[in-house]
């Protein structure tokens, strides 16, 4: 199973890329973490790279995954957007100056569509 983590709102592309980077060397995820390009809009050639794959197999994989999401959030300075869809359902967390992240509610859809398997 993967889910799929995608920053929403005007992330650039070091923001994409420092969020991967800082997935992959989350000692939990290593080699579970892949990006993969998004399909091309009917005004563009290709695709981006959008999306980050996380293979997801179990429960100490899903909350080393929330975590590093929440620790990465925490450290940036603007307001960030993250959305996780996994088995079709999708939930978006959201980092600005006046609201913290909250991880239980990603950590239950992850653990609620691991249980469904």
């Amino acid at each position: 199973m993967e889910a799929q983590v995608s920053l929403s709102g005007s992330a650039t592309l070091e923001e994409f890329v420092s969020l991967v980077q800082w997935l992959r060397t989350e000692r939990a995820l290593q080699g579970l973490v892949r990006t993969r390009r998004r399909s091309p809009r009917e005004d563009e050639l290709g695709g981006a790279f959008e999306l980050i794959s996380v293979a997801i197999g179990s429960g100490g994989i899903a909350t080393a995954l929330v975590s590093s999401l929440q620790a990465w959030l925490s450290g940036r300075r603007t307001e960030q957007k993250i959305a996780v869809t996994l088995e079709g359902r999708s939930v978006e967390i959201v980092r600005n100056s006046t609201s913290a992240v909250s991880e239980e509610e990603l950590l239950r859809l992850i653990k609620d569509a691991l249980n469904e398997q």
